[in-house]
């Protein structure tokens, strides 16, 4: 079997639209078969020919084929190959959606992924920020709770109870292991951090945030007894 055709195979053997990376596929399968820059240009061969489409650099795929034409992987399909196992995780509008803290609806999907091979990669509406973790589960509770403070005033149509019940709810799975090795990478401001120990105090987690905070400073952050009179006003 020529290079071209155990390629080919390797995009036949799984559903189709899967996304496939070259790259790791390269490095998994072929790297004691053949140099990348003939891997390369099997790829590209086999995209200019159309059995297999480039849905961004590195990224490609075999289309599921209709009677109305191609149809291509939805902007869904792309965040799940970057969060996949414990690759990654979605943030943004496709986050807040999700734990109902808004309705508001983006039309693009931010993830922070160790797949991505460059800092900041768009494909599509699809932009994948590039952050080296282990997406462990507390390591995405630590994150999207960060998240959610440290983007509270932007995000829009807020519903105050959902907002605070998900911070109750992630703030009961927060450790301390996970919260410095997410800050470790992705550090988040001292603000969004003593928004989070108000939250931790608040509902009663032990945490020891103060050492990374300023007795000197003055953060500003909304307070929790705050947000629930929010709440209960908009309710």
């Amino acid at each position: 079997m020529k290079n071209r055709e155990r390629i080919l195979a390797e995009f036949q053997a799984v559903p189709e639209n899967t996304l496939i990376m070259t790259g790791k596929l390269y490095r998994e399968k072929f790297s004691k078969q053949m140099s990348e820059t003939a891997f390369t240009q099997a790829i590209s061969r086999l995209s200019k020919s159309g059995e297999i489409v480039r849905i961004s650099k590195g990224i490609y795929c075999m289309p599921k084929k209709t009677r109305f034409g191609a149809i291509l992987p939805s902007d869904r399909e792309i965040v799940d190959l970057f969060t996949r196992q414990n690759n990654g995780v979605i943030v943004g509008y496709g986050l807040y959606n999700s734990l109902g803290v808004t309705t508001q609806v983006s039309k693009r999907l931010t993830a922070y992924s160790s797949l991505a091979d460059e800092q900041l990669k768009q494909i599509g509406n699809v932009v994948i920020q590039k952050y080296d973790l282990d997406y462990t589960n507390e390591a995405k509770a630590v994150i999207r709770l960060m998240e959610l403070l440290h983007h509270y005033n932007e995000i829009q149509d807020i519903d105050y109870s959902a907002f605070l019940r998900n911070a109750e709810a992630l703030s009961k799975q927060y450790t301390e292991g996970a919260f410095e090795f997410v800050q470790r990478v992705i550090r988040y401001p001292k603000r969004t951090i003593a928004f989070l120990r108000e939250a931790l105090n608040y509902y009663h987690v032990p945490n020891s945030l103060s050492k990374h905070l300023s007795a000197f400073s003055n953060y500003r952050f909304p307070r929790m007894e705050e947000l629930y009179e929010a709440s209960q006003q908009s309710g």
